[in-house]
């Protein structure tokens, strides 16, 4: 019989890492090392350490205002020879005011530019909404206004980029399960996967279901619950 209170196995980041084969043929490891919310000055050396420990996916992302500083820390790793740009995954994302067709070209290769690189590795609509283009530099947040270009048409857009060799997979991020349905019975190119919040609190069991239905991988973000639902159990129990 097993005992809880045995030390749990070792998890060796420095092993290869476990990987899913996604709908475009491409391997994606299953643990990614995130960039949101890091300080400039500490989101480059952070992630200099996470490649040391053996992490190979990075999750990014434009909006997240730390690009160029991780393309510094990617070229570092690269010219030390800590990795090659082949051990890496790399995940971007397009951000809501880069929607507009034409936008979507220059915005994947504004990213690229920044992070030092030729291609992702997997590429996401951020969110699906379409705000109005406010400038490459200056990703809208607060006040903005929305756009009229329709999920589709950025979809479309997506798939050239895959043509054009600058993002071998592409998907979503924060897609609910009717926006889902609309764009697997549309796209030329079946979206390699989904980015959603899920976890023991949330778990989604329809849109999880419909994802794995259409082959696409559910990549989870927050997958240990924010703090608000372990502030609202603690206090549930206090």
């Amino acid at each position: 019989m097993s005992s809880f209170t045995k030390p749990s196995p070792n998890f060796d980041l420095s092993a290869p890492s476990p990987a899913y084969t996604l709908n475009s043929g491409h391997s994606m490891p299953c643990i990614a090392y995130g960039t949101f919310r890091s300080e400039p000055g500490e989101v480059g050396p952070a992630v200099i350490e996470a490649i040391k420990a053996g992490y190979r996916h990075l999750d990014l992302a434009h909006v997240y205002g730390n690009e160029k500083e991780i393309g510094s820390a990617l070229k570092q790793a690269f010219d030390e020879g800590m990795v090659k740009r082949e051990d890496l995954f790399i995940t971007g994302k397009l951000w809501n005011s880069d929607h507009d067709v034409e936008i979507v070209p220059k915005a994947c290769s504004h990213s690229l530019n920044n992070l030092q690189l030729d291609y992702f590795d997997l590429y996401l609509i951020h969110f699906p909404v379409a705000w109005k283009h406010t400038g490459l530099d200056t990703p809208s947040w607060a006040g903005s206004e929305f756009g009229d270009t329709p999920l589709i048409d950025t979809w479309m857009a997506m798939e050239g980029l895959v043509e054009k060799g600058v993002c071998r997979s592409i998907g979503v991020s924060n897609y609910p399960l009717m926006l889902m349905h609309d764009l697997t019975t549309q796209a030329k190119i079946q979206p390699a996967c989904n980015q959603i919040e899920a976890h023991v609190y949330y778990q989604r069991p329809s849109l999880v279901n419909y994802c794995l239905s259409r082959n696409v991988n559910l990549y989870y973000c927050s997958h240990t619950a924010r703090r608000r639902f372990f502030k609202r159990v603690y206090m549930a129990n206090s």
